[in-house]
């Protein structure tokens, strides 16, 4: 577990580095940068391109990492397994270009012809659904091999520095504004390459496919009837999570740009939780392939509590902090406390409930997490369809805050009725009523300071009455064991 713990606690330093510079990026040098109506459209694309990754890459990175611990055997380079991910990759992204180009006219006549998405722009969702597919295959194969620290620093920190670099180019008059988004969407055919490279290197994986001994040891329908449930799942997952970007976009593309920075700063909360899945999914894999459910329970009851503790104090600086940060920004973007808010607290329900989500895809019965996903897109599409027309952007950010309630609470039930696992005790009942007492006596605080002192004083107050808190009803016991990666911990 040594290897595991040390990649955990760099994956996580990354990730917290990555979410800095997102934060410069997406708070600062886009809003100042960009017009509204190209941030507006670089958040469409890559809305749209995102959910057709999900159908064109036909559920790989899920198939990767369930898969290829079962073949793991360095010696002769995994039986070729980074070959069939090649082979698997290429065979769907032909046919998923081929069918997107034959729909572009239908989407086009769906969705609206003011964006011009699927008609002055399909080249660039093409280029960059086509790149992110191949993302997410090498980065599931370095996760399924416990190699994520490259991966994400690729993720985090190369790709958002090179969107900034390609953001200040435009904003000097270098590249026009064509280019510019040619530019954007090549970014991502980078990180595609720095990953096929660092995989070539560290790895050294097979190239020819051992299809024999794949269908031998798997079985190929198997990976293919897995591969279909699981891409079912992903565009829906993927859906949920752009689909409030794209029903803005329909009412207007500068009011996607303000959603996209508020709902940022919400989701900020949760970005603990994303970097810790990431290594808990194979973790979790491993351990129910060996039938260990003890670590298991240990990796869920752990992330539960510590996330709750974390995301708890995030949620508190968040939301009390809100109005005066977005009052920093070009006008207009102030008007999105709200949504930062509802963002923010359906972000700390998903903090809340730990690391169930690695759970649920790994299991035996990972049928259920399509059934899930269903019933979420359903209520997520029908949340979008009565809420967005009448409240805009507000209206998303309420359908996306129920979203997360519900999902979270579909996969607790879950894991407690097959697993026997609950998380929650009576500590975790305190701490959630000790964030919402800080909250309601912290909100109506009003400083006559600048923004900036009055930033920092009320965080100050949210900090110390939050550890105070704590360490009255002794909710710190055991603490070192509660934070985040939990389950490099081994007993």
């Amino acid at each position: 577990m040594g290897e595991v713990k040390r990649q955990g606690i760099r994956n996580t330093l990354v990730v917290y580095a990555g979410t800095l510079i997102g934060a410069v990026s997406l708070l600062y040098v886009q809003p100042v940068l960009l017009t509204k109506e190209e941030l507006g459209l670089t958040r469409l694309i890559l809305s749209f391109a995102s959910v057709t990754a999900s159908l064109l890459s036909f559920g790989i990175s899920s198939v990767t990492v369930r898969y290829l611990p079962r073949l793991h055997h360095p010696e002769s380079g995994h039986r070729g397994f980074f070959g069939f991910l090649l082979l698997y990759m290429a065979i769907t992204l032909l046919v998923g270009t081929l069918a997107l180009l034959l729909a572009g006219p239908f989407l086009e006549d769906l969705y609206g012809t003011e964006t011009g998405i699927f008609s002055r722009h399909l080249p660039h969702v093409l280029i960059l659904s086509a790149s992110y597919t191949l993302v997410l295959g090498f980065n599931a194969y370095c996760l399924a091999l416990l190699r994520s620290v490259f991966p994400t620093v690729v993720n985090d920190i190369v790709l958002r520095l090179l969107f900034i670099a390609v953001i200040v180019v435009h904003y000097l008059g270098l590249v026009s504004s064509s280019a510019f988004l040619y530019l954007f969407v090549l970014t991502y055919s980078v990180q595609a390459i720095l990953l096929f490279g660092y995989i070539l290197m560290v790895d050294r994986p097979g190239l020819l496919p051992d299809l024999g001994h794949i269908n031998r040891a798997i079985g190929l329908r198997a990976i293919l009837r897995y591969a279909s449930i699981m891409t079912f799942t992903s565009i829906n997952s993927v859906t949920i999570k752009y689909i409030d970007s794209i029903f803005v976009g329909q009412v207007s593309i500068s009011e996607v740009a303000v959603y996209s920075v508020a709902a940022f700063v919400g989701l900020v909360i949760e970005i603990p939780l994303v970097a810790s899945e990431r290594i808990a999914s194979p973790a979790i894999s491993h351990a129910l392939a060996n039938k260990d459910l003890p670590a298991v329970q240990r990796i869920y009851y752990r992330s539960a509590r510590g996330f709750l503790l974390l995301g708890g104090l995030m949620f508190l600086l968040v939301v009390l902090n809100v109005k005066d940060a977005l009052g920093f920004l070009p006008e207009g973007y102030a008007d999105g406390a709200m949504i930062t808010i509802i963002i923010a607290l359906g972000a700390l329900v998903n903090m809340a409930t730990g690391v169930n989500h690695p759970i649920l895809i790994n299991s035996d019965r990972y049928i259920y997490g399509s059934v899930f996903m269903v019933t979420l897109l359903v209520a997520t599409l029908i949340g979008n369809l009565l809420l967005v027309p009448r409240f805009g952007a507000l209206g998303a950010a309420i359908s996306s805050c129920l979203a997360s309630i519900v999902y979270n609470g579909l996969k607790f039930e879950f894991i407690r009725r097959h697993y026997r696992m609950q998380p929650f005790d009576r500590a975790s009942l305190w701490i959630v009523m000790i964030i919402g007492a800080l909250w309601a006596a912290l909100e109506w605080i009003d400083l006559p300071l600048p923004p900036l002192l009055s930033i920092l004083l009320r965080s100050s107050a949210a900090i110390g009455l939050y550890c105070a808190a704590l360490t009255v009803f002794r909710l710190w016991d055991g603490w070192m064991d509660q934070l985040p990666l939990p389950w490099v911990r081994s007993r």
